[in-house]
């Protein structure tokens, strides 16, 4: 079994033992996958088979608004990528592009998700890895729906700063809904 499968299927089975047998079942539904910068992965209004962990590098998800891009969140190191309209086989609301030269493990949700029927210990790994999901994604909601923009900011640069060395600065502004102008205002204020 390849080390980063491995160690991937061990980030979310944590809370429960999975026999060999169904690692190496597993396994057979993982790639890596090693993709350049701006690459789009998942695209909004359509269907993807895929959802992806960020084994290195960095992505992000936004929609179009009026031709505008909107940022709604970055994934790094131990994220998961993917749209759980997808999941469902439904087309995806937002499009997601990797933002620096990446690799990923990608998990064909087409051919794992029938398995989840017929073995109790992928169902409840896919269970975990959706559960993870859910939870990263409601974080950004409240992040992005109870927080003003200068607390978003604040937020940012205490807990999460290396977005701040890795994210291009006018992704970061439309995600937290200012300005780059305002951004650059704020970072002059505030050594990083």
């Amino acid at each position: 079994m390849d080390t980063l499968f491995k160690n991937f299927i061990d980030y979310f089975s944590t809370n429960q033992q999975l026999t060999e047998l169904t690692k190496a079942e597993i396994c057979k539904h993982l790639s890596i996958l090693n993709l350049d910068k701006k690459h789009v992965l998942i695209k909004e209004n359509q269907r993807h088979d895929f959802a992806y962990f960020v084994i290195k590098g960095a992505a992000r998800s936004y929609y179009l608004k009026d031709g505008v891009e909107i940022n709604t969140w970055f994934a790094l190191e131990n994220d998961m990528l993917g749209s759980l309209q997808n999941f469902q086989d439904k087309p995806s609301r937002e499009t997601m592009e990797v933002i620096e030269n990446s690799t990923l493990i990608s998990i064909n949700l087409k051919q794992i998700k029938p398995l989840m029927f017929s073995n109790i210990e992928i169902a409840n790994f896919i269970n975990a890895i959706i559960t993870d999901y859910a939870l990263f994604l409601e974080d950004k909601v409240y992040f992005s729906q109870m927080m003003s923009s200068m607390d978003r900011y604040l937020i940012l640069l205490d807990k999460e700063p290396e977005l701040f060395q890795r994210i291009p600065l006018t992704y970061i502004a439309s995600y937290i809904g200012i300005s780059r102008e305002t951004l650059s205002r704020l970072r002059a204020k505030k050594t990083l």
